[in-house]
């Protein structure tokens, strides 16, 4: 099992100080690091560290460590860009993708994605924030919901647009964010604003465990593939389109009769795409 993964699922309240062990846990700590020396670091006792342990459903410290191990095998890299250690081949490639995809039902329950599908369906206007690489899954997720009759606004990086746009957000929205390899910067402080107006937030990355304050709504995370230097956006794509059947489950007529209108619109707009070629 993924200790990143165990630290993403849990629902336990941690107190300040088991707060701070788990920070140490998640940025600092290794498969090697003691009990003792992760208390030293958070400045806490080990018991401490035994208690948080238990409160993530481990028997004890040496469990954490053992999940912490299978956590460096899954990313034990060749450190080397463009693929250049881990193999160019087509084969190894595809490997390493599929074997990222299939792990991605581990981190992610099915029923903290429906959840998200829950919120998304009843919001009146979502709002998409990321930047870098992630615009373009952003695009892509924007487009899934609103075949769904969803109606959505892409947040630019840009501080003045990003504000001109958020500035209609109320407690009927709901803010998606992309945080893949970091977080950016502004994302905090939108989720906190979306939380001050009453709204609903998200945030999708590749960071298992990783801990963001204010704390969104929903977490959606899960690993991307193995190489550092060379991560596809193959998993959070397979989590946008996740996503939109797991909206789309939930009242299928519903959005079928969304799906219709819009192939209803594009033939009276003369659209032809939708149609199969004809000899």
């Amino acid at each position: 099992m993924s200790f990143r993964a165990v630290a993403t699922r849990s629902t336990a309240a941690f107190s300040r100080t088991e707060q701070k062990v788990m920070t140490v846990l998640l940025s600092e700590a290794t498969s090697d690091t003691t009990a003792a020396e992760v208390a030293a670091q958070s400045g806490t006792h080990e018991s401490t560290v035994v208690r948080l342990a238990k409160k993530l459903g481990y028997r004890g410290y040496p469990d954490i460590r053992r999940d912490m191990r299978a956590d460096e095998e899954t990313v034990m890299l060749s450190g080397s860009p463009m693929r250049v250690g881990s193999g160019h081949d087509l084969a190894s490639f595809l490997a390493d993708e599929r074997d990222a995809l299939a792990r991605v039902a581990e981190f992610v329950p099915q029923s903290e994605l429906d959840a998200a599908a829950h919120s998304l369906a009843r919001a009146t206007v979502v709002y998409i924030f990321a930047n870098g690489d992630a615009c373009a899954v952003q695009e892509l997720l924007a487009r899934r919901l609103r075949r769904l009759g969803i109606t959505v606004v892409s947040l630019s990086p840009q501080a003045k647009d990003l504000a001109e746009r958020f500035v209609a957000f109320d407690s009927s929205s709901m803010l998606i964010g992309f945080a893949l390899r970091e977080t950016p910067r502004m994302l905090p402080s939108i989720v906190a604003e979306a939380r001050r107006r009453g709204g609903k937030s998200m945030l999708i990355t590749d960071v298992p465990g990783a801990q963001l304050r204010p704390t969104p709504d929903h977490l959606i995370a899960a690993m991307r593939a193995a190489d550092s230097e060379y991560r596809t956006l193959f998993v959070p794509i397979a989590i946008c389109y996740a996503l939109q059947l797991a909206v789309y489950h939930l009242d299928p007529a519903r959005y079928l009769a969304v799906r219709e209108d819009i192939d209803g619109l594009t033939r009276m707009l003369g659209g032809t795409d939708e149609f199969p070629l004809r000899a």
